[in-house]
């Protein structure tokens, strides 16, 4: 019998990866294309939908011609995607502009219109959530107000996934999981809530219809075909984006078990048979791949994204030295600041660069080092932004548990992952212990493989799958570092607290 294969992609900020893999999740091949983000003014973060199609299309021919398999021996495709993005497109699904980030902070008006103390309390009712500017709800009025012509054009309202998923086969889908991100959605009923669309002014009939993750949309079109190197016909289940995949891929299904994901935005996720959350400042409540849970995340908009920025502006030393040293610049990082004490001299960052989600929901707040003397260095530097971003994951844990969710460890994933100096920082910081998968870059890939293997009825459910993940090591926290990161998470809680009204007074000119 010839060996079967999954397709799945990962559709992420910066990049599309193609991962092949057998039908126990295993990687057999994959492959990776960068493409752009457009800032064309402040606040403003744009990408091009068809350079995304053009690196999906890249990305999968190579992985069929680099494995040299039999495209027919692919038996579905999955797509996992960014998400809280908002791509509008005319009746035969033409993007009618760039894709908004959800890095795209430009809908702030429409936002604080939504945070008002009734607005609030409606929309946490209906759909369990509360709206920030990078959220979709806001950028899609800010779309309705600003650009009417373009509104008036608009047939569908997509995120990103959804355009690559009619790209491969002709259909208009969201799943669940990626409905109950536009929060327009009843997670309960699973269905585009009428009442909240009617008052906000969106018309149902712009959201496109919803089916459970692991729907098989349809097969591969010939012109899809032609373009990616499939074989037409071949099945594609609708899959689910990157918060929901990132749990199943990390071995995190079943009831109560937490992951964390160290991507550019950084989160810890909870597979919950319960929606439980905080009415004050919830987090996301999202539906799972699982049709009977849901997923609550405490998510940090610039987690390792921090790092990136910080290796942008001031690792032009680092990336020298990586370069001839023929390693990663972030490797040269993890031995810079290994060089610093625990709590970097009394050295703090707050990664707050584009505002802040859990638990503060907060779109003013914004980053910075305080503490600076002349006595810190680039090693005590580095090590801080490492652990300005554990501190922030400690708050979103201990809020997290403030609910009812107890967390004593997470399955770790994502490009912070790798870091061993990194790793221990967290765990030291938030005293959890921390469980890094195998394959912890391809988790998100590895979920949507499962997911469309569940999706074939390859396995019944999702649960089934926690078992096919495995650890690669394990980080428990030492307790040596513990005494002086529990005085800096208290300071810094006490920096947030006073800073927040003077960020905000100071973005609205008061």
């Amino acid at each position: 019998m010839p060996q079967k294969y999954i397709l799945a992609h990962d559709t992420g900020t910066g990049g599309d990866k193609a991962v092949l893999t057998d039908l126990e999740g295993r990687i057999v091949e994959s492959a990776y294309q960068p493409y752009e983000v457009y800032t064309p003014r402040p606040d403003w973060v744009e990408q091009d939908p068809d350079e995304l199609w053009q690196a999906f299309t890249t990305t999968t021919r190579e992985v069929i011609q680099k494995s040299a398999i039999d495209p027919h021996d692919v038996q579905g495709v999955g797509v996992s995607a960014q998400m809280f993005n908002l791509l509008p497109v005319d009746e035969a699904c033409r993007p009618i502009g760039r894709m908004l980030s959800w890095l795209d902070v430009r809908s702030v008006q429409q936002a604080d219109r939504l945070l008002t103390a009734d607005m609030r309390a409606f929309m946490y009712e209906h759909t369990g959530n509360m709206p920030t500017a990078k959220d979709i709800v806001p950028k899609i009025l800010w779309l309705k107000e600003e650009r009417p012509e373009l509104w008036e054009r608009t047939r569908w309202l997509l995120d990103c996934k959804e355009y690559i998923l009619f790209r491969l086969t002709g259909e208009v889908a969201i799943d669940w999981h990626g409905a109950s991100v536009f929060f327009l959605f009843d997670p309960h009923t699973k269905t585009w809530d009428q009442e909240v669309c009617a008052r906000l002014g969106i018309p149902v009939e712009k959201l496109p219809p919803a089916f459970p993750s692991t729907h098989v949309l349809g097969g591969v079109t010939p012109e899809a075909a032609g373009q990616t190197g499939l074989a037409a016909g071949t099945p594609v289940v609708l899959c689910a984006g990157d918060v929901a995949v990132a749990q199943s891929g990390s071995g995190s299904n079943r009831e109560g078990r937490a992951h964390l994901c160290i991507g550019t935005a950084t989160w810890v996720g909870v597979s919950s048979a319960t929606l439980r959350n905080d009415p004050e400042k919830p987090f996301w409540a999202l539906n799972h791949i699982d049709p009977d849970k849901w997923i609550i995340a405490g998510e940090m908009e610039t987690g390792g994204g921090a790092l990136q920025w910080y290796r942008n502006l001031l690792g032009a030393e680092e990336a020298r030295e990586a370069g001839e040293r023929g390693i990663s610049t972030y490797q040269v990082f993890d031995e810079l600041a290994a060089t610093a004490p625990a709590g970097s001299d009394n050295l703090f960052f707050t990664p707050w660069l584009s505002g802040e989600r859990a638990p503060v929901l907060d779109h003013y707040a914004r980053g910075g080092f305080l503490g600076l003397s002349m006595g810190h260095t680039r090693a005590h530097l580095t090590r801080s932004v490492m652990e300005g971003i554990a501190f922030h994951i400690r708050w979103i844990i201990e809020a997290m548990e403030k609910v009812g969710f107890e967390i004593d460890a997470m399955q770790a994933i994502g490009g912070g992952s790798a870091s061993p100096l990194w790793t221990q920082i967290i765990a030291d910081v938030t005293t959890r212990r921390l469980n890094v998968v195998e394959s912890p870059l391809e988790a998100g890939a590895m979920g949507a493989a499962l997911a469309v293997a569940v999706g074939l009825g390859i396995y019944p459910n999702m649960d089934a799958v926690d078992e096919l993940i495995k650890v690669k090591r394990v980080v428990e926290p030492q307790e040596a570092n513990q005494a002086v990161y529990d005085r800096m998470y208290e300071t810094y809680r006490q920096f947030y607290a006073a800073l927040a009204p003077i960020y905000r007074a100071a973005a609205l000119g008061a």
